[in-house]
């Protein structure tokens, strides 16, 4: 069953305020494999996104779509999630596709979610639900990322998978190796091709622990160890980001004159996406 990881109430709204979102050029890739590389003046028909949390992807699929129907287990999630015209929210396994008719569908996205899944059983109710030659299967996710500072890079790389490390998923760590892993297991393997995407984010360092807030591990570690040594866990890795972005970049201003969450900052997060086509009926 799909994982609902995400589904306290603070720990959604700090998701969509916090988590990045994905590139224009991510979508892109997918519309040129639907159309078969061809410019098209017209929209993919119905567009089914899984795992879609807040909507972060579905609302930016949307524009490439008529129609887009995001799904999540989690209604907490569902609640934050971002209206439009055309698209539809449903709190609903991604396993479990039995209110969509066979050969139905033209695009199913999982961003970043599928290492969530029962993988196996989701990939065939992929295969019963998308059209057959033309329906389009797109998987991607991205992994930790890279810091524009070397030290701190180290100390959020260490924070990952040192401090945190008890606390993540296990599932989580299918996408440390972006899916390399689950590769055997994706459908229609003559038709898949695969693509990474470069993506640099400009943040600060108020948003970036925002972000680290928003991981299931840290909510794992607050709820197993209690609010006090949840804020020092945090406060700790604060200070030790502040004094990596203040000795290389603030030399000359003092800590009086700082606004500490207001530090830029550059997070590299190359994406692997995943693209496969229905070859069969």
């Amino acid at each position: 069953m799909s994982h609902d990881l995400f589904n306290d109430e603070e720990h959604t709204a700090k998701y969509r305020l916090h988590r990045p979102g994905y590139p224009k050029k991510l979508f892109e890739h997918i519309v040129d494999y639907y159309f078969n590389g061809k410019i098209m003046n017209e929209r993919i028909p119905f567009a089914l996104d899984v795992g879609c949390g807040n909507g972060q992807a579905t609302v930016d699929l949307s524009v490439f779509c008529e129609h887009v129907v995001g799904l999540d287990v989690s209604a907490n999630q569902l609640t934050h999630a971002m209206p439009r015209d055309n698209v539809e929210y449903r709190c609903h396994t991604a396993e479990n596709l039995s209110f969509l008719q066979s050969n139905s569908v033209d695009l199913i996205t999982a961003a970043t979610t599928l290492h969530w899944l029962d993988i196996e059983v989701f990939l065939e109710e992929a295969k019963r639900v998308l059209k057959p030659y033309t329906g389009v299967l797109a998987v991607w996710t991205y992994a930790l990322g890279t810091l524009d500072n070397p030290i701190a890079d180290a100390i959020y790389h260490e924070f990952h998978h040192v401090l945190l490390f008890p606390y993540w998923d296990i599932k989580r760590w299918l996408a440390d190796d972006y899916y390399e892993s689950l590769v055997p297991l994706l459908p229609f393997k003559s038709t898949i091709r695969q693509a990474t995407i470069e993506h640099r984010t400009e943040t600060t360092l108020g948003q970036f622990l925002g972000f680290i807030e928003s991981l299931s591990a840290c909510q794992t570690y607050r709820k197993q160890n209690g609010e006090r040594a949840y804020e020092d866990m945090l406060s700790t890795l604060r200070q030790k980001l502040i004094q990596c972005y203040v000795k290389t970049k603030l030399r000359n201003h003092t800590d009086e004159t700082i606004d500490f969450d207001s530090i830029k900052m550059t997070i590299s997060s190359p994406i692997r996406l995943y693209l496969m086509r229905k070859n069969q009926m």
